[in-house]
């Protein structure tokens, strides 16, 4: 009887040190304590990798004074020397998350500390100003040119005989124009030959000297008209009934705009 007592406690003690000395059991989590699971722990000296399950648990054949590397994406490596304290019961194991480094924001403009010189820094470009100060202008100007009336003089009329009588023309063109305006069909936008036909107009018709002097060639114009047209619809509502002192006006309105973020100087400098 105390032979087999004596034996099964022998194969006891074999199985336990068997168990301690091949497979260590352990957990992974993040520094919240959230388990973390898709982890790679690698046993350097076998080359033995294996991966965490959903609760962030593993298992790994490993000896006392082999070393366990921890990998997951996001976070901070780490490397484990085991000894045989850690065969006694489950590794814990916790991963710092690798912080997010931020992009250095460059300024250009660096303050000298003198404030008359640094004010002077911060105010609109030269050429903004004077394009602002140029659209004010022509908004408060009259106009320079007088139309002509072409009016008869009372003392020179012929007589009207249907003074005080119903006018049936009159009347019929005002039906017209009334049912015209009821059926008129809507603004629709204008296809790609239309536009490109609109564009070509304008060229035409409109003086080109005022941008040439902020340093735009036929290139910059293009494009310019090209963003004009979608701030403003130019195609859209003209194309059909071309108004040259409405277009020019709307181009210069949106020039206002379009020259803060586009700079022609140095082009113009290099012309």
């Amino acid at each position: 009887m105390k032979i087999k007592l004596l034996f099964l406690l022998i194969t006891l003690i074999s199985i336990k040190t068997f168990s301690q000395s091949d497979y260590i059991l352990g957990n992974i989590t993040n520094e919240s304590g959230d388990k973390l699971p898709g982890a790679s722990v690698y046993n350097l000296r076998t080359d033995q990798v294996v991966v965490s399950d959903k609760m962030g648990n593993f298992a790994i054949p490993a000896k006392p004074s082999d070393e366990l590397r921890i990998v997951r994406q996001g976070y901070e490596r780490k490397l484990i020397s085991l000894t045989s304290d850690n065969f006694s019961k489950s590794l814990e194991v916790k991963l710092t998350t690798i912080p997010q480094e931020i992009e250095e924001v460059k300024l250009s403009f660096k303050p000298t500390g003198i404030l008359k010189k640094d004010v002077t820094r911060l105010n609109p470009p030269p050429k903004v100003v004077a394009l602002n100060s140029s659209m004010s202008l022509y908004m408060k100007t009259p106009l320079n040119q007088v139309e002509a009336k072409t009016t008869t003089p009372s003392a020179f009329k012929q007589p009207d005989f249907a003074a005080g009588q119903l006018n049936l023309l009159k009347l019929a063109g005002a039906i017209s124009g009334l049912v015209g305006k009821a059926t008129s069909s809507p603004k629709t936008t204008a296809d790609y030959a239309e536009t490109q036909e609109f564009y070509k107009r304008v060229k035409s018709v409109i003086d080109l000297g005022y941008y040439t002097k902020y340093g735009l060639d036929e290139y910059d114009f293009d494009i310019f008209l090209a963003y004009a047209d979608q701030a403003h619809d130019l195609a859209k509502n003209y194309r059909k009934n071309f108004n040259k002192a409405a277009i020019e006006f709307k181009l210069k309105e949106a020039f206002v705009e379009y020259i803060k973020t586009h700079n022609f100087s140095k082009k113009q400098a290099e012309g």
